[in-house]
């Protein structure tokens, strides 16, 4: 055990004492949270293995709960939220084999799901957008370090660093087509490639602004990055590397929706960019059953035949389990194994579905209020982005309509573990709070637009 991971938890709380709370959100969270692992952990006496990330969210956290309930302007979402983590609750308290087990969940749950949504919706608009923004796609860019040599290597570059750190961390990764799959301080690659994904949205946002010319003080750094696209595509590349299909499928549904503030007619662009969503969708789902159906009948011929008959079967053989579970499901310790799926190397068996995962874990009950979460998040964007005036304000709202889409269509293929939970909840507690801020002063119609082509203002000396 090493108390250095104690130690960005205690400078947190330095900052927080001195009522620098949006210091310790952009210069220790988001580093610890994006740029150390997981598996960067202490076990406290009678309390759970916790990350770095978990210890240093807990206090900042607090203060923003705090704020949320001090603030006494609720939306649905937080009902949402909230209602999932109850549901959570009584379920892992109730049907876990170890009620230990399911306390310990339940806290931690708490931990990396409401406390990091009650950061967005307080800490960050509207002064903090373009600060957060940038922040979030600097250090998403660092990623490359580590991750780029893992592609070429073959194993992490963390591994070593563990020790310092008091855990012993295996340095091997994933490995496909012969070259390692980019997941750098992510454990999944696929985890990877959708918390990059949903970045490279945002950053879209900052091209928009340096295109536009709204953004009058870049600063050297991003002047380059954003005027060459060097940020973009290095996102971009390494979301590539990560080799995997679900973020890869989702980012191109993220650039459809990228193309909307491009249009003078962001109402009929938004129905034409819904109505070519829903016919990818149409079309994938078709290429999944053809593809799984010739599998069937002919035998395995590509590793991405045997992907996709994976999640097919795992569809097929959870459904009993599904059944049994009625509406409080299992606990996400509990599940039962699914005759004939297989299992990992490591003996458990790989729900790659955060939906399907929701629902055997939590029931019906928590699955009904995750897709009414995924539903909300997509639900208050879409009006945002037509009742907000400013440019700059409408381009950041489909920008973040963008990670959403990035996130929830990525999560019909992997499950949501990690630090996604901590990074996708910041993001929908922050999509709750978007304003009309970075260029108020253009939200609003002068009087003299009413007046005609010609308008004459009166002058005092």
């Amino acid at each position: 055990m090493s108390v250095l991971v104690l130690v960005p938890c205690l400078v947190c709380l330095f900052f927080l004492i001195r009522g620098r709370a949006e210091t310790a959100f952009l210069s220790v969270y988001l580093p610890i949270v994006i740029l150390f692992p997981q598996a960067f952990s202490i076990r406290l006496p009678h309390l759970p293995d916790t990350s770095i990330a978990e210890l240093t969210l807990f206090p900042l956290g607090m203060v923003a709960f705090y704020r949320l309930i001090k603030q006494g302007r609720p939306v649905p979402m937080d009902f949402l939220v909230g209602s999932f983590l109850i549901s959570l609750t009584f379920t892992e308290v109730l049907n876990e084999h170890v009620v230990k087990d399911g306390i310990f969940i339940a806290g931690l749950s708490f931990n990396s799901f409401f406390l990091p949504y009650a950061i967005g919706r307080t800490m960050i608009e509207p002064g903090l957008r373009l600060a957060t923004v940038k922040r979030l796609v600097l250090l998403f860019l660092l990623l490359g370090l580590p991750g780029i040599f893992e592609w070429r290597m073959g194993h992490n570059l963390y591994g070593p660093l563990g020790k310092y750190f008091g855990v012993a961390m295996s340095q091997s990764i994933q490995i496909r087509g012969g070259r390692g799959r980019f997941s750098a301080a992510f454990t999944d690659s696929e985890i990877a490639g959708i918390a990059v994904g949903m970045i490279a949205t945002l950053n879209a946002w900052l091209v928009y602004l340096r295109r536009t010319r709204s953004w009058e003080n870049p600063g050297k750094l991003f002047s380059v990055l954003e005027k060459y696209h060097i940020a973009g595509f290095l996102l971009l590349l390494y979301v590539f590397l990560t080799q995997s299909r679900g973020p890869e499928l989702a980012l191109a549904v993220g650039f459809l929706i990228l193309q909307i503030p491009r249009f003078k007619n962001t109402r009929l662009a938004s129905a034409v960019v819904a109505i070519l969503i829903v016919l990818g969708a149409i079309g994938a789902y078709r290429y999944f059953t053809e593809t799984t159906d010739l599998a069937i009948t002919q035998g395995i011929q590509s590793e991405q035949q045997g992907s996709a008959l994976y999640r097919r079967r795992m569809l097929e053989l959870f459904q009993p389990v599904l059944d049994q579970g009625g509406w409080l499901g299992w606990g996400y310790k509990s599940i039962p194994r699914a005759e004939g799926l297989g299992n990992l190397s490591n003996g458990v068996q790989s729900i790659d579905n955060e939906f399907l995962y929701v629902n055997l874990a939590q029931g019906r009950l928590g699955w009904l209020l995750f897709l009414a979460i995924a539903a909300e998040s997509v639900r208050t964007l879409a009006l945002r982005s037509w009742r907000l005036v400013a440019p700059e304000d409408r381009s950041f709202t489909f920008s973040m309509l963008a990670a959403m889409a990035v996130l929830w269509i990525a999560l019909a293929t992997v499950y949501m573990g990690d630090r996604l939970p901590q990074i996708a909840f910041l993001l929908i507690g922050w999509s709750q709070s978007i304003e009309a801020g970075f260029s108020s002063q253009r939200a609003v119609i002068p009087e003299t637009a009413a007046m005609g082509k010609f308008a004459f203002r009166r002058v005092l000396h």
